[in-house]
Formats: C-alpha cells, structure tokens, sequence
C-alpha cells in the first residue's frame, strides 16, 4: 500500500489510499480510546503500559513491520509512521513502547538469516511480546562508533562485556538486539548479538514499572548462529 499518486490535471496527489486512511482512523481511535484516558496516571507513577500494548497487538497496530512470511501484515514504513504518529498524539511514551518493535526487529530483517528471522519475529506476532535495540551506553548514543561493548569469539560462543543504557523496554522485552564491536581497531560495531533476559521467551510484567533501563552490565555468553559474522 503506497501512497497514492493519481494524476489530476497538472498535477500529482499524494492522498492516501483507501486502506491508509482506515489504518490511521483505526490507530486514531485507539489513541483517543485506550490510551489518552491513562497517560497522565501512568506518566505519573511510572507504569509499564502493558495492558495498552495487549490491546494494541489485539487490534493488529503492533509489528505491522513484519513480512508476510513470518506472521505480519508486511506493510510498508509510510503506513507505519502513520499509526505512530497517531499513537504519539495519545501519548509519545506509550507510543514508543508500542511501536519499539519496528526498531528491535530492523537489524534481523536488514541482515539476519531465514531461520534467525523465524525464530525471533515469528513469535511477536503471536503473542504480544517485546523486543529492543540495545546500541545507546554511558559514553555512546548515536555515535554506534565510540561504543565500547565487545564481543570475542569463543569457540561456539560470544562473550558479550560492556553496559547499555536508556533501552527502551529493556526491562520488559523477550528479547534484545546488542550491537557490539568484534574488533575494536575497526572503530564501528561488527556484530549484533540476541540474548534473551532471562533465557527464555516472556511476556513483559504488568505490574512493573516502565524502564527504558540497562539491557546489559558487566557480561554475559551467547551462542553464535550468524554464519556470515566476521569472526567466522
């Protein structure tokens, strides 16, 4: 679902299609209906929306990224952004923790494998799960080059030392993308790493508060699976 461009006399018209028009009226509703009334009381006491993103997934406004072939709606960035920018006007903060996924799942669907894809986005269109990008550190934001997280090779594994911070849903995601560097003398990340938290696939905890806290301290081991990483 592309923009529409009909040629109308001398000119082009970029309105939307038919199908854009009632994602964003649906993704408006929701914002006007579920989230707006509980902005204010969450914002205030720090609560994790989790029952908002339940409802969200239920509506079919989460993960719309995803292909086809792994469960999603396959649509494009432009529909996206349109549920986003709907959603923000409910509440940014929720908003993002709805919408976070698109940004978790990006590394995989830019460069993962057909199998690493069906295990790990498959699952997020199951159930309402989150994901989350851990490249943000205490001496690193945008800057993915002055990150200092490492990943050495150790046989079948990686060991993963370094800190993230300000991960959004790091405290509640399934899993999280960690970008880290396999050779520091190169200046720019080399690999993306996923860890559960825990180990195990989970759904985020209702009664815990929101946190966009660290995804990692200190280190942690993970399995290599990419066939194509640069410590092949």
């Amino acid at each position: 679902m592309a923009v529409t461009e009909t040629v109308l006399g001398e000119g082009i018209s970029f309105a939307l299609s038919p199908e854009q028009q009632a994602v964003r009226e649906l993704a408006r509703e929701f914002a006007e209906k579920e989230i707006r009334p509980k902005a204010a009381a969450y914002d205030e006491h720090s609560t994790h929306p989790a029952d908002i993103i339940e409802k969200a997934f239920e509506v079919g406004l989460m993960n719309v990224h995803i292909p086809e072939e792994y469960g999603g709606l396959g649509l494009p960035g432009f529909d996206g952004m349109l549920i986003g920018e709907e959603l923000s006007w409910g509440c940014s903060g929720i908003a993002v923790s709805i919408i976070c996924n698109t940004l978790g799942a990006g590394p995989l669907l830019v460069a993962g494998t057909d199998e690493q894809k069906r295990r790990w986005l498959t699952p997020l269109t199951e159930e309402p799960i989150l994901c989350s990008f851990g490249l943000s550190e205490p001496d690193a934001g945008s800057d993915a080059a002055r990150i200092k997280t490492t990943a050495v090779r150790t046989g079948d594994e990686y060991v993963l030392n370094g800190s993230k911070m300000f991960i959004t849903n790091a405290g509640h995601a399934a899993w999280t993308v960690v970008f880290a560097s396999t050779d520091r003398s190169q200046g720019t990340p080399r690999a993306v790493c996923l860890r559960r938290p825990d180990g195990r696939r989970r759904r985020h905890d209702r009664a815990a508060p929101r946190q966009d806290g660290p995804a990692l301290d200190g280190h942690v081991r993970v399995r290599a699976q990419r066939r194509q990483d640069p410590g092949r």
